[in-house]
C-alpha cells in the first residue's frame, strides 16, 4: 500500500512546483506592451497600441506573445503531466452549455428550466 502513497505524495510535490513556477514573478508596462513574467522563465506579452515593436518585428493592438518556459524541469513535469487541455470546470462548463444548446429551444430567459 505504500508503493502507492510514495507515488501520490511524488505527484503532490510535483504539482505543487508546478504551480509556484507557474505564479507571476514581475509585472511590466511600457511602450504600448505589457509584460507578465513567470517564475519558470516564461512571459506573456500583451500589445497594447499599434504598430509597436517587439524583437524587431511589428505588432499590432490586441496580440499576445507567449514565450517558452527556460525551467526544463518544469517543462518536463508539464510533458509528463499534460495539463495542455481544458481544465476539469471548463470541461463542466462546456458539458453544461451544449445540454442547454440540446435541450433549451429559446434561450432568451436567464432560468434554466
Amino acid at each position: 500500500m505504500s508503493q502507492y502513497t510514495d507515488k501520490i505524495n511524488e505527484m503532490a510535490k510535483d504539482f505543487a512546483y508546478m504551480e509556484q513556477q507557474e505564479g507571476v514573478s514581475c509585472l511590466q508596462a511600457s511602450n504600448g506592451q505589457m509584460r507578465t513574467m513567470y517564475y519558470h522563465g516564461g512571459e506573456k506579452i500583451e500589445i497594447l497600441r499599434d504598430s509597436v515593436e517587439v524583437d524587431g518585428k511589428l505588432y499590432n493592438k490586441g496580440d499576445v506573445i507567449i514565450t517558452e518556459p527556460v525551467d526544463s524541469y518544469y517543462r518536463d513535469l508539464r510533458q509528463k503531466y499534460n495539463q495542455d487541455g481544458p481544465t476539469w470546470n471548463q470541461r463542466v462548463a462546456n458539458w453544461f452549455a451544449n445540454i442547454r444548446k440540446r435541450f433549451i429551444k429559446d434561450d432568451r430567459g436567464r432560468r434554466f428550466w
